[in-house]
């Protein structure tokens, strides 16, 4: 087999401990290309940072060439890479048409988009909800990206862009329709996360054990406490859900201002609200997905390419209802997931109770798992983007 060399090329490149989308995903990416006998590395501005999720990282200290696609795939030519690998932003295809000059002729440049394509209506409701405001500058880049679709920078783009990757299908469909070729556009599904595949027993440990007592129901939701998120709707779960049998809803929110998890109990009538705020281990979580029953994910806006705390709950074996917005309603139908309207804690609840139900739950279990079964591992990922330089 011949090995190549394919590097990530980002800018900047936060610690490992932040777990940050979209460099979770392109950590994973270069650790599974290495494991499939390429060389891979990250080259980046920032200093003093050997290695990056088991690759080795190289230093190119000049930003500027890292914001135009045309520098990108320069510095891929003259590093001798066979391949980089780039987020895609609203600034780089904006490069694309300003930058005029003949292509570099050895290398390849793939770009991935790892936010999703929202369309004008989408994004005018987000931003026009006022229950949103505090999180705009989080996503400024959404209508950044909408904007460079709608002047053009998509159409007909110069090459310095060899292939272009989507998570969602319908994004791959925006992108074509905006311009892009459609014979460069490829669609490389997330994979799941073994971590969480993995259902051998564990316990919970000491900082949590005497948090998680067994209950009838659980219903949990984890993940940073933000509004676009639907934290406000699982708030509400406990004014609207059947009295009859009493229900735990679990907020896991993830805060860096909490050190250590701080627990917080609160009466909703028959029902219990546990909150733990603060940052807790991927063990920790997998072990409380375990005693859980229903997780519950009530998107209001997606910000990130694919959301893990889907992937991930599936992948411990629970029913997940989430809201039918974009991306995620692509999987409606095709997979387990269990949908409701999105800003509409009735609904949310009417969701709940059906995965309570035996016959829907095994249909869900079913189809989850037959999603996962289908769903290529990072192997397989890594392979196919080494398919677009062969």
């Amino acid at each position: 087999m011949e090995t190549l060399r394919i590097a990530i090329l980002t800018e900047t490149l936060p610690p490992d401990s932040l777990k940050l989308q979209p460099w979770r995903y392109l950590g994973e990416l270069a650790r599974a290309l290495q494991d499939t006998g390429h060389e891979a590395s990250a080259l980046t501005t920032e200093a003093g940072v050997p290695t990056w999720n088991g690759v080795r990282v190289d230093r190119h200290p000049d930003a500027i060439d890292f914001r135009s696609a045309r520098r990108l795939h320069r510095l891929v030519e003259t590093r001798g890479y066979d391949a980089g690998i780039v987020r895609l932003t609203a600034g780089l295809f904006f490069s694309l048409h300003r930058e005029p000059g003949t292509p570099p002729s050895k290398g390849r440049l793939i770009g991935i988009f790892l936010r999703p394509l929202h369309n004008g209506w989408d994004l005018a409701r987000r931003f026009l909800d006022p229950t949103l405001v505090p999180e705009i500058r989080l996503d400024l880049h959404h209508a950044g990206l909408y904007a460079s679709r709608r002047l053009g920078t998509w159409a007909d783009p110069p090459p310095y862009v060899n292939d272009y990757a989507f998570l969602w299908e319908s994004d791959r469909a925006t992108g074509i329709s905006a311009g892009l070729p459609a014979g460069s556009c490829h669609v490389v599904r997330h994979p799941f996360d073994p971590f969480f595949l993995d259902r051998r027993g564990a316990g919970l440990g000491s900082r949590l054990s005497g948090a998680f007592g067994p209950v009838p129901r659980r219903v949990i939701f984890s993940g940073p406490p933000e509004a676009t998120r639907g934290i406000r709707d699982v708030v509400q779960l406990p004014s609207v859900l059947p009295r009859d049998p009493p229900t735990q809803v679990v907020l896991l929110l993830r805060d860096g201002r909490f050190p250590a998890p701080v627990v917080k109990r609160k009466r909703i009538g028959v029902h219990e609200v546990l909150a733990v705020h603060g940052l807790i281990t991927r063990e920790e979580l997998r072990a409380i997905y375990r005693t859980s029953h229903v997780a519950v994910f009530p998107y209001r806006f997606v910000r990130t390419g694919l959301p893990l705390v889907v992937l991930e709950a599936v992948a411990a074996g629970l029913p997940v209802v989430t809201t039918r917005i974009h991306p995620i309603r692509e999987l409606e139908g095709r997979t387990g997931l269990v949908f409701a309207r999105p800003r509409n804690p009735p609904d949310i609840a009417r969701a709940i109770e059906s995965a309570f139900d035996d016959a829907q739950r095994a249909a869900v279990v079913r189809k989850n798992d037959e999603w996962i079964r289908t769903t290529p591992d990072w192997f397989t990922v890594a392979k196919n983007f080494v398919s677009f330089v062969r």
